[in-house]
């Protein structure tokens, strides 16, 4: 009988720490999908925001600095801009790292092609420097382009914003 009762209370502590166990991994596979919507909302309080911003997707076709196969290694994404597309914000969780890695050279790609544009003459000296010090980053799945200030420093904030969070 008393082997039988220290069998029973080893299977329920056996039991009962795998119940815990299994709630903290669940925690922890919350924690790492953290939404786009919210980082970008993060990144927006750390530049200072702007008021500019009046159009918002969650759709990858709407941001101009995803080709189409980058497009399709997009998971999530939010994208908010002005109506000229200067000051903008995305966010993108790929599928993977080996995804995220790709995007964010389509992103560094953009960057360079949005500063050497010859569409650039449509804008003022101020909108040129928000494409010439926007910064575009990766942490894990997660990617973004930051183009909210003409002033790197501010963009950086962002970006370090977006880091801490992940």
């Amino acid at each position: 009988m008393y082997k039988f009762r220290k069998l029973l209370a080893l299977c329920l502590a056996a039991a009962f720490a795998a119940g815990i166990l299994s709630g903290y991994s669940a925690q922890a596979k919350a924690k790492t999908a953290v939404s786009c919507k919210s980082l970008c909302s993060t990144a927006l309080k750390a530049t200072g925001g702007s008021r500019k911003l009046k159009y918002t997707s969650a759709s990858a076709i709407d941001f101009g600095g995803l080709s189409a196969s980058a497009r399709n290694k997009v998971k999530e994404i939010q994208y908010i801009c002005d109506s000229k597309e200067v000051y903008s914000l995305c966010v993108i969780r790929t599928k993977d790292t080996k995804d995220s890695a790709k995007v964010l050279s389509a992103l560094k790609k953009y960057k360079k092609n949005n500063c050497t544009s010859d569409y650039l003459s449509d804008y003022s000296a101020a909108e040129k420097k928000v494409f010439k010090n926007a910064v575009c980053g990766r942490k894990g799945t997660y990617v973004w382009y930051i183009a909210m200030s003409p002033k790197k420093a501010k963009n950086n904030k962002g970006q370090k914003s977006i880091k801490k969070r992940l």
